[in-house]
Order: C-alpha cells, then structure tokens, then sequence
C-alpha cells in the first residue's frame, strides 16, 4: 500500500501525519509499520481527516483515538505550511481551528511563521480532575498525583522521590492501567523538580504503542495543571525535555484549572510517500 505522510517534529516528538484518505479500521496497523524504524520512524502516528464541523479546518484522528497536544500543533503548522496564503515570518500568528480525537470540542492553534520553522500556542482541555494512586514497587509503597485530562490521563512522578527505577515505574503503573484510568492512554512524567525538566513516557492500550518520548505536550500541561494546583496560583514554566522546551501557562481560580496552553518549537522535516 502507498500512502502520502508529512513528518512533523513538534519539540522533537517525531509525528507522522498520514494524509491519505484510509478506512479508520486500519489506523492501528498502519500506523504501527509507518513508524518502525525501517520504514519513516516515528514517536507517534496520526490521520488527517475530513472535519464534520464546518469551523474547522480539518481533523486530527490518532491511531489509538487518544488526545495529543503536540500531533494537535503538528497538523495546525502543517495547514499554515501547505496554504498559499500562509504568513510570513515575523507577521502575527494565524489561528487554526481543528477537530482532535479525545475531544468533542473545536481546538484553536496560533502558528507563528519564523525563520526555518514555526511557533506554535495552542489552548490546551482542561483537566477534570487530580488525584493520587497509590502501589508498592519493588517493596516500597508510593503514591504519585494523577492529573486526568479529555483522551489521556498522565502520572507525576517526582524523580528525588524514587528509589526504583523509572523503567520499574512505567511497567509497575502500565500493569496497574485499568486501575488507575479509563483512557485508552496514559503518560508517566518523570520531574526533576531542580532543573524544571521532564522525561515523558507514554503508552497507548489500544495501538499497542510505549514510547519514551522527546517532548510531551500534554504531560507538560498536565504538569503545569499539577503545579497551579499545590501551588494555589497561576503558572507559567518552561519544562526542559530531550527535545527540547515547552512553555505552559495555567491559570487557576478558586482551586480549579480555568486556562492553559503550551508552547513549542515545531519543524516540518519531511513530505512524501511511504510504502506499506
């Protein structure tokens, strides 16, 4: 099978977009064997699609149905970059309005053209709710916050905390899934606290998918959520990650999350055909 792709890295977390029109029973396998490492590589897999909603520019549908905050910037730069029409560098950010899986409501994306690549904002859903779970790990008891946002839940572990290993963490918490969330996915946001800094892994039941990822938008806002939460105030933080930074903003009123986006650097690095 040939099918056309974009591959989009928003803060290095490496995005195939498919943009061949496929049956949806299919994602999971396709987006499977597109990003093995001897076919286009990837962290991760979504299909572009026809929005239903006429506000919406297209549709953003990942393999396994989950929400992603940096597929989510990834198909909005993508729009900017295939429109004539798209700004130039240094003039204001365009705004993008998409359907994402995980979500019922429109997502709104501002892409700013720079020099070799493009900034992209966009308003993160708002978390429902954060409480902690509670295991024992290699025969210590922990108890971490579970921040549970629309399409993915994502687990707070703080690494000054933890004597286990983060690998023994992410296979103690991914047996425990069922118990911890209803979502289909998950993310473990392994914090260092000093340097503001994150490695993210994240685990999708349904595409079979666990990846140890560059960048996470949707842990960092769910950091960021955490964060304003023990904190009682507004937050705005660059979370350092392999692939480099992302900058969240939550804003809080009386205890609960009202606002939060993030913000990252994203690069358009190949366009083409993939054969599986």
């Amino acid at each position: 099978m040939e099918v056309d792709f974009v591959k989009i890295s928003p803060t290095q977390n490496m995005t195939i977009l498919v943009t061949s029109p496929l049956d949806r029973a299919n994602y999971r396998d396709l987006a499977e064997k597109i990003m093995a490492y001897d076919n286009v590589y990837a962290e991760q897999v979504g299909f572009v699609e026809k929005a239903l909603n006429p506000q919406a520019l297209a549709r953003l549908q990942m393999a396994g149905g989950e929400f992603c905050g940096n597929a989510s910037l990834a198909l909005c730069a993508y729009l900017v970059w295939k429109d004539s029409t798209q700004a130039n560098a240094g003039e204001a950010p365009r705004k993008v309005p998409i359907e994402v899986s995980g979500l019922d409501d429109l997502l709104c994306c501002e892409i700013k053209k720079v020099d070799g690549y493009f900034l992209g904002k966009i308003q993160m859903p708002l978390p429902e709710h954060c409480k902690d779970f509670c295991l024992e790990i290699m025969g210590k008891n922990y108890c971490f916050p579970v921040v549970y946002m629309p399409g993915i839940s994502h687990v707070i572990v703080y690494t000054d905390l933890i004597t286990a290993s983060e690998e023994a963490i992410a296979d103690a918490l991914m047996s425990n899934l069922d118990l911890i969330t209803k979502e289909d996915a998950f993310g473990v946001m392994f914090y260092d606290k000093k340097h503001s800094s994150i490695k993210p892994f994240v685990y999708v039941k349904t595409a079979g998918t666990k990846v140890w990822e560059r960048g996470c938008g949707s842990g960092t806002a769910a950091l960021g959520a955490y964060l304003a939460y023990v904190s009682g105030k507004n937050v705005k933080a660059d979370i350092a990650q392999p692939g480099g930074i992302i900058t969240v903003e939550a804003e809080i009123v009386d205890k609960k999350i009202v606002h939060i986006t993030i913000e990252g650097k994203i690069v358009i690095a190949a366009e083409g055909k993939a054969y599986l």
